[in-house]
């Protein structure tokens, strides 16, 4: 094997140019005070680490974490039926449910966004204007990034092992209770890919809260958005770092959690 170790050069090549050095660069952009991202003039300076202290930070983050938790909690409760329901039946056609769950994903997401807010400002439609509201900007996210807990979950289910469920139910245990007992311990992992999948793109994406929030509910991303946007690369490249922090302790939490939670 030690022959073959060559190919991953590239590889490591790859890793360092487009992860390792832009994070250095970003780490380096926190602690200067410049303008836009040219050197010219940038001197030493704490500037972009005083302003986290700002309340309004601390507000963005919170709209962003209720705003994640929400669209996880209620892709979990719609997810994992579907793709429960999916897995187990006796449906010939499975493929074609998954497409048609696909499809929407085919076209353009802002095309969809901007789809659901004319709903929402239509009088026909609920009665009164949704849009600039939290409860829009968790639906829109929930029916964006559905998807991304439905797979993970149903890969996991139909690669379970049917013989685990069909002994238990020989030996008389409750269908609920097996499921509670043998199919959710075994499939955690699943959701536990779902909810990474969902979590990060619903606490940090932008085009949801700005569209369907019509402004009003801005989150994390709104953030790095209108600083990039004023040329803020040092205070920009700050929120950048933490938010991939942030993103790296929630994918080693739960790393953790599967591990822990497969049978030795």
């Amino acid at each position: 094997m030690n022959r073959f170790k060559g190919f991953a050069i590239p590889y490591f090549i790859w890793l360092i140019v487009l992860a390792f050095l832009p994070i250095v660069v970003m780490i380096a952009f926190t602690f200067l005070s410049m303008n836009g991202s040219s050197l010219e003039g940038a001197s030493f300076s704490f500037e972009a680490y005083n302003r986290l202290i700002d309340p309004s930070i601390a507000k963005l983050i919170w709209n962003s974490l209720i705003v994640a938790f929400w669209t996880v909690f209620f892709c979990v409760l719609i997810g994992y039926p579907c793709a429960y329901f999916v897995s187990f039946s006796k449906l010939k056609n499975k493929l074609l449910i998954l497409l048609l769950l696909i499809l929407p994903m085919w076209s353009n997401s802002m095309l969809r966004i901007v789809s659901w807010l004319r709903l929402f400002t239509s009088k026909y439609f609920v009665g009164f204007n949704l849009a600039g509201s939290m409860e829009a900007v968790i639906f829109v996210s929930v029916t964006t990034y559905l998807p991304f807990m439905i797979f993970p979950i149903y890969t996991i289910l139909e690669k379970l092992d049917r013989g685990l469920i069909e002994a238990s139910n020989d030996l008389g245990v409750p269908k609920f209770k097996t499921f509670l007992k043998v199919t959710l311990p075994l499939s955690i992992s699943g959701v536990y890919s779902g909810i990474i999948m969902v979590f990060l793109p619903a606490a940090t994406g932008f085009a949801i809260s700005q569209t369907i929030g019509l402004g009003k509910i801005r989150l994390i991303g709104n953030l790095l958005q209108s600083v990039f946007e004023k040329n803020n690369y040092n205070f920009g490249s700050l929120i950048s770092v933490l938010v991939s922090l942030v993103i790296t302790l929630v994918i080693l939490l739960f790393s953790k959690f599967n591990k822990e939670k497969k049978p030795c």
